[in-house]
């Protein structure tokens, strides 16, 4: 039995058929209607509206058949595809193209077939409306356009469909804009009425400091003081996120990561965690330190918040290189062996505002790490699975060691984040 050839363009075709996002949706009267019309008007016992995929042709409605979906080979509406004319065998065992096809020797032994092509605006085609009969049939020149016709109101279906989809990103994307914009003013207040208290406990700090003896004191005094730097220049990062005051410097893996552990010291141990380190990469890297402890804060409390009653911490470094630019860097991972994350909180881990942690979380942890990496013209990877065996997850992030905000590189081209699912 011979298969349709597939077209040129197929990936084209294919493309402009998931932007209608129809394909495994439920039944729907509209849709109903019209084959149950067709079905009328050509007298035939199974009508079909079937829309092609990449290896399946799937029924998004049908009269006459049980089935949702046949494969793409043994279809009859990927002749269709290929020349974008109707179809019509008035007897299937004559014709050496379907006289062998299981459809027609097995269930649901198609003997006559008759497809008017569903056309897009680009004249992609992107299945049929067909008429299927059990025995010989002919149709007349009106049946025929009037399939013809019916196959246009399904397209015009789909194209309210579309619409409606496009509608609702729009809607979508607005109250992203909205939100991102109430940030903006947020923060703007929070910039002022933050350092006014930091600076007045920065100077506590430092009279505390004239008056320590105990080393370990001094020590802790020095890390508050610090840490109270860094909340100063995040609040005010906050304002001008898009911009950097400062130049990068170079830094090791190990300051990065020693700085930042010890900032969850009392968490990690609370939870009985225990943590394994693995370093392997010598060379500094070029970066905005605080923006790097940034993002490698935000991957370790999410890494102890998924470990709630213990587990391992693992954070390794190595050098690595960014294949798709050719650009040497720093890798760092930190990885866990938490519950892990679910597919669809993988698909949605780095939209802005979405959190899984209720009103304790805001939901910007990962977006801001992502746009940190991107000006650093590096990516962060997020892999995590919560399959029994291994339940986990693993962040990866990679650092040119010459920064990307420092070279003029600010516009990239690929990602600042990639996700792979467990």
């Amino acid at each position: 039995m011979p298969s349709a050839p597939i077209p040129v363009n197929d990936s084209a075709r294919l493309a402009a058929l998931r932007e209608y996002a129809i394909l495994d949706t439920l039944p729907e009267q509209a849709y109903d209607d019209l084959t149950s019309l067709a079905s009328f008007i050509g007298g035939t016992p199974i009508s079909l509206i079937s829309l092609v995929d990449e290896e399946r042709q799937w029924f998004k409605s049908s009269v006459g058949l049980g089935t949702r979906e046949t494969p793409r080979d043994q279809s009859f509406c990927a002749y269709t595809i290929a020349d974008a004319k109707t179809l019509i065998v008035e007897d299937t065992l004559l014709d050496p193209r379907f006289s062998n096809n299981p459809l027609v020797s097995g269930e649901p032994g198609i003997r006559f077939y008759a497809g008017a092509p569903l056309l897009d605006p680009h004249g992609h085609v992107l299945g049929t409306i067909c008429l299927i009969d059990n025995k010989p049939h002919e149709i007349s020149a009106a049946q025929v356009s009037a399939l013809e016709a019916l196959s246009r109101q399904v397209m015009q279906l789909l194209e309210v469909r579309r619409g409606v989809l496009e509608r609702q990103k729009a809607a979508k994307a607005l109250m992203q804009s909205e939100k991102l914009a109430a940030v903006g003013r947020l923060a703007s207040s929070m910039a002022h009425e933050i350092n006014n208290p930091l600076e007045a406990v920065t100077n506590l700090l430092y009279l505390s400091r004239q008056r320590a003896t105990d080393p370990d004191i001094e020590s802790w005094l020095d890390q508050a003081d610090q840490e109270l730097r860094r909340v100063s220049v995040i609040a005010n990062q906050m304002l001008r996120f898009h911009k950097q005051v400062s130049k990068p410097q170079a830094i090791t893996c190990h300051r990065l990561f020693s700085t930042t552990l010890s900032v969850y010291e009392s968490r990690i141990k609370n939870a009985g965690i225990t943590i394994e380190k693995r370093k392997r990469a010598n060379e500094p890297v070029e970066c905005f330190e605080g923006d790097i402890r940034q993002v490698l804060g935000n991957v370790i409390s999410n890494a102890i918040d998924a470990m709630p009653t213990g587990g391992r911490l693992i954070v390794r470094s190595r050098e690595g290189t960014n294949w798709r630019t050719g650009r040497r860097g720093l890798v760092l991972t930190v990885a866990d062996s938490g519950m892990g994350m679910s597919h669809d909180t993988q698909c949605r881990m780095f939209e802005a505002f979405f959190s899984t942690k209720g009103i304790g979380g805001s939901g910007l942890g990962l977006w801001i790490s992502a746009e940190i990496m991107h000006r650093h013209g590096g990516k962060i990877t997020i892999r995590s699975s919560q399959e029994s065996a291994q339940t986990g997850t693993v962040v990866s992030l990679f650092i040119p060691f010459e920064c990307a905000d420092e070279l003029g590189l600010n516009a990239l081209s690929e990602p600042s984040f990639a996700l792979v699912a467990g």
